[in-house]
């Protein structure tokens, strides 16, 4: 049987609430330090973000990635003015790419999904990375990683290993990062799924997951 359409109100209904609950949560700052770089925040408001892809399809995830963003512009608070904000909306945005093409490629295993978004986000984040901290704007972010590796006890020489070792620490991070957004959301959209069984009418991707 051939997936149905969700109704428009629903879906517009459940993304509103997801987008709002994840500028609720990004804004309230409901996140947890990385303990080698603690400018970084595990961020829970992404938990949400990926529900919405998993319960609406990745336009609902892109939408409810948007309002997260939108919300941490208003916000403010990041080193520039934007550009913090920005790489959180790659991060996510290049997760739920992997977790979706992941899952649509190996016929509808969370497993690979979980796989893809690890690849998809590490691999992003690590170029996009690099390339701020090396090219873009190393005036500001050489000193400034510099600075919070020497809060942790790590001293660096050299432009191009602090660059790198930066990169690779961010990498590490958003790796981790990718387990504590997916597989909660994962856990909440089989709980949903049970609690209102209609809705397995209109999801794209399986409820139990597929090895």
């Amino acid at each position: 049987m051939s997936q149905a359409r969700v109704p428009k109100s629903l879906w517009i209904a459940g993304v509103a609430a997801l987008g709002g609950a994840a500028i609720a949560a990004g804004v309230a700052r409901l996140s947890m330090p990385f303990p080698l770089l603690p400018f970084l925040r595990f961020d829970s408001a992404e938990i949400f973000d990926v529900l919405s892809m998993t319960l609406f399809g990745p336009v609902g995830g892109v939408v409810t990635t948007l309002a997260h963003w939108y919300g941490l512009i208003v916000n403010g608070g990041s080193l520039v003015p934007g550009v913090g904000e920005t790489m959180k909306l790659t991060a996510v945005l290049s997760m739920l790419f992997g977790l979706y093409t992941g899952i649509r490629l190996s016929g509808g295993s969370f497993w690979w999904g979980l796989v893809g978004a690890v690849a998809s986000r590490t691999l992003v984040m690590a170029l996009v990375t690099f390339l701020l901290y090396y090219v873009l704007l190393p005036e500001v972010y050489l000193p400034f990683g510099s600075r919070a590796l020497q809060r942790v006890g790590i001293t660096v020489q050299g432009e191009l290993t602090l660059a790198m070792l930066m990169t690779v620490l961010n990498a590490v991070f958003n790796l981790l990062h990718v387990f504590l957004s997916v597989v909660p959301a994962y856990a909440i959209h089989r709980s949903v799924l049970r609690a209102l069984p209609f809705l397995n009418r209109y999801s794209w991707m399986t409820v139990t997951p597929k090895r």
